[in-house]
């Protein structure tokens, strides 16, 4: 089997004002310090916190893969961050929010959890969840989904 690529879904609103709120929380932070102490390098390590946290945001939307090869589940942004093999997994759920699951590497809110054995859940959100559900459906026919948007 050829290696299937699947790219996350753009940043949606609550992950955006999440990034915003911290972003400028740390700003007013470095501001109200430099102004206490009158030195400019306090913005030094906030905005090296920033620039991380855009990179990781928007950085996100084009390094941020979903790897099927083989039997493999393989969740990559710029190296492996977590893999497991698709016949250990038992249930897929869609519709679920960004606070479910352990491994989160979502961009959105109403996204898909994914339950194996002997892995902690992962939360993802594919740009095409129906072919990310039936590729791996093909690959074990045994995995359960649930829609719980339509409940």
């Amino acid at each position: 089997m050829e290696e299937i690529i699947f790219k996350t879904k753009k940043i949606d609103k609550v992950f955006f004002m999440l990034y915003l709120g911290i972003i400028l929380l740390l700003l007013s932070i470095s501001w109200y310090t430099y102004l206490e102490k009158d030195d400019f390098f306090v913005f030094l390590p906030m905005g090296l916190i920033i620039i991380s946290l855009l990179f990781l945001s928007f950085g996100g939307r084009y390094f941020f893969k979903i790897i099927v090869k083989e039997n493999k589940l393989t969740i990559r942004f710029l190296f492996n961050i977590y893999t497991t093999e698709i016949e250990k997994i038992t249930k897929i759920r869609k519709g679920e929010t960004m606070w479910s699951g352990f491994h989160k590497y979502g961009t959105g809110t109403k996204g898909l959890i994914i339950f194996a054995k002997y892995h902690n859940d992962l939360y993802i959100t594919p740009e095409n969840e129906l072919l990310f559900i039936e590729t791996l459906q093909k690959i074990n026919p045994q995995i359960i989904f649930e829609n719980i948007e339509n409940n």
